[in-house]
């Protein structure tokens, strides 16, 4: 006996390090270890594991094709894990109020019963009455059906309750798609506002290299000088490096843009060049019709009102469970070996047998059951689903005090970006004027490469300055879209 012990304790110690095995993992400090400045530890890599080691899929997507906004938006939103999560909630709680309508169909179960006994005389209690030889084997199948009537209105609160969750998931699902609408938007217009930066840093650098070439011409004529030439030259090296740092700037927007869509960074994906946006100074909406209309649109506030209306239902819900409530109970029974009559189940109980000899029995009753006391529990769970009620009242309002800051400060932000807009614009063309300007009169001598450097320099500025104003306008007119829950689709260039 001690042997097979020992056999037994080897097999299972072997087994314990078989499972331990496969993942290694790097030891825990001692508690006597020193700490890190004393003692430091020189390899903090954590041991591979293969089963992680999978790249995230990458969509369906042409490489030779040029996306346009519109078709980044459908694909962000096909691919981006947070419209799935918020799918799979919707149907959750689908689900979840699909359940709570059933919950007036009667419950039909079954029990079987089977097994042996033996007894050394009578045996006999409040539930089993059995008489019986020595030894001996019985079975028993028991059919139970239990139907609640009159519960004052639990289940239908409970129902409305689980009706309002699976609007708020609803109402979540629609959020998602307008906030991936608005990041994909956003990083989209970011991205092409650095296009644009390169567009206008690669202009500056041929105007600068046609400087320089007019300083080494006069400079050959004699009338130039070095120093006009090795300005010339740095004016060259400025516009080189703003070409450089407009196409890194331009490469991290992409990559933005990817991330905001949700997306594999090893997406093979080409956009095409964004239309010149249509702005202008609008007439002003008048700001309490703009506040009234978004309240009654914005998901957020939507979903806000559902909760509270959640809330109110379980309220009631807690409410009616401390009501008596009506049931209908009926079972059949058959049994071999063993007489049983049974009392139908009532709530989550079983049926109570009574076996006795062999043969079967039916029975129906409709009965009431009262709560009495429970030690005050219905009592505080409906003290707490009041308290629901009151904060999901307090979040609404919170919301919707936020709801009108945000309205107000992207109507202004949109606004003051579309008069950028215009000076943008305005300043780019008198520093295009004055550029060529300046160029021309150095190119006939009666210039200074210092001036003409100047313009080229200010003519960079103001190109610049120019798409990011194009770009803020448009982002602050889907930002606008956005707080007034409008925005439902592509926003148009």
């Amino acid at each position: 006996m001690p042997c097979v012990r020992l056999i037994v304790s080897c097999i299972a110690l072997g087994l314990l390090g078989a499972c331990a095995a496969p993942t290694p993992q790097l030891a825990p400090p001692r508690p006597d270890a020193a700490w890190y400045p004393n003692a430091p530890q020189k390899d903090f890599v954590l041991p591979s594991q293969p089963a992680l080691a999978e790249l995230a899929a990458t969509p369906d997507v042409d490489p030779s094709r040029l996306y346009s906004l519109a078709e980044l938006i459908d694909l962000a939103q096909r691919n981006h894990p947070a419209t799935r999560i918020a799918w799979i909630a919707a149907k959750n709680a689908a689900t979840t109020a699909g359940i709570a309508q059933r919950s007036w169909l009667p419950r039909l179960s079954a029990t079987v019963l089977a097994g042996a006994r033996h007894r050394q005389g009578d045996a006999g209690g409040q539930s089993v009455s059995i008489e019986s030889e020595r030894n001996g084997h019985a079975a028993a199948g028991v059919l139970s059906l239990q139907w609640l009537l009159f519960d004052f209105g639990e289940r239908a609160a409970i129902a409305q309750g689980a009706e309002h969750e699976a609007m708020v998931a609803n109402i979540g699902f629609t959020a998602a798609h307008q906030q991936i609408i608005e990041a994909v938007s956003l990083a989209y217009y970011s991205h092409g506002a650095a296009r644009a930066r390169i567009g206008v840093a690669q202009g500056a650098l041929a105007n600068s290299r046609e400087i320089l070439e007019a300083a080494q011409a006069r400079f050959k004529q004699g009338i130039g000088t070095v120093i006009e030439v090795a300005h010339a030259k740095q004016a060259v090296a400025q516009a080189e490096f703003a070409r450089v740092q407009a196409q890194g700037r331009e490469r991290d927007t992409y990559h933005s843009l990817i991330a905001a869509m949700g997306i594999s960074p090893l997406t093979p994906l080409k956009l095409a060049e964004a239309p010149t946006p249509r702005l202008g100074l609008a007439d002003k909406e008048p700001i309490e019709r703009l506040v009234a209309d978004a309240l009654a649109r914005r998901p957020d506030i939507q979903a806000a009102y559902a909760t509270l209306q959640a809330s109110r239902a379980g309220a009631r819900a807690s409410e009616a469970a401390r009501m008596p409530k009506v049931f209908l109970a009926a079972s059949a029974s058959r049994s071999s070996g063993a007489n049983v009559t049974t009392f139908p189940s009532a709530g989550q109980d079983g049926p109570t047998l009574n076996l006795a000899g062999s043969g079967s029995g039916v029975g129906a009753f409709i009965g009431v059951t009262v709560p009495l006391w429970d030690g005050q529990t219905r009592s505080s769970m409906q003290m707490q689903a009041q308290q629901r009620v009151e904060a999901a009242q307090a979040r609404l309002d919170r919301v919707r005090q936020q709801a009108v800051q945000q309205i107000v400060v992207a109507q202004d932000a949109l606004f003051s970006a579309l008069a950028s807009v215009q000076a943008a614009t305005e300043l780019r063309l008198a520093a295009g004027v004055t550029q060529d300007a300046a160029s021309d009169a150095y190119r006939h001598g009666v210039g200074t490469v210092t001036a003409a450097t100047l313009a080229e320099t200010q003519l960079i500025e103001a190109g610049q300055l120019l798409a990011d104003a194009r770009a803020a306008a448009q982002s602050a007119a889907v930002t606008l879209a956005l707080a007034t829950g409008a925005l439902g689709s592509a926003p148009a260039p």
